[in-house]
């Protein structure tokens, strides 16, 4: 299928590929590694009641690291003021077709994690995230993950020498 045009009140609008980002998030807990994730909730569009590190769509307007750092702050609650950008993905292959750009931060230490509730407060979506945690890095392998993030996760930390 090729990219087509659609109109809305005026305007031309090109149906594509669509811009997606993903934010790992590692700090230590009590000695040990951690990433941050979250559990998809029963509003999330796919992979209800599986893990995975914030991410999202890039809105109009904004950077692909500035979506990022929105994306952890709606999911998560923790605020970023830098993230690092690591690869990307453009894969058709890929969930949706995404074309994924990939971010990490490292934090001294993990900050609380805000209400799973007040998501929708933070300009994420109604019952989109069910619950948020601290993973050790060591424990990824026991979750569920959508999007592959538990390996990219693992990868990453090694990269980085997290361990």
């Amino acid at each position: 299928m090729k990219n087509f045009p659609v109109q809305h009140e005026g305007k031309t609008y090109w149906i594509a590929r669509n811009t997606a980002v993903t934010c790992f998030v590692f700090a230590p807990v009590d000695g040990e590694w951690c990433i941050l994730a979250n559990k998809r909730g029963k509003n999330a569009p796919d992979y209800q009641g599986y893990w995975n590190c914030p991410c999202g769509y890039v809105d109009f307007d904004e950077t692909t690291a500035e979506a990022a750092k929105r994306e952890v702050f709606e999911e998560t609650g923790v605020k970023l003021d830098k993230v690092k950008f690591w690869t990307f993905s453009d894969s058709p292959k890929d969930n949706k077709q995404n074309i994924t750009f990939r971010y990490y931060a490292i934090l001294p230490e993990a900050p609380s994690v805000l209400d799973t509730n007040k998501t929708e407060e933070r300009g994420g979506e109604a019952g989109e995230v069910e619950a948020v945690e601290w993973i050790p890095i060591s424990e990824v392998h026991l979750f569920p993950w959508a999007f592959n993030h538990g390996n990219l996760a693992c990868h990453l930390s090694v990269i980085i020498n997290l361990f």
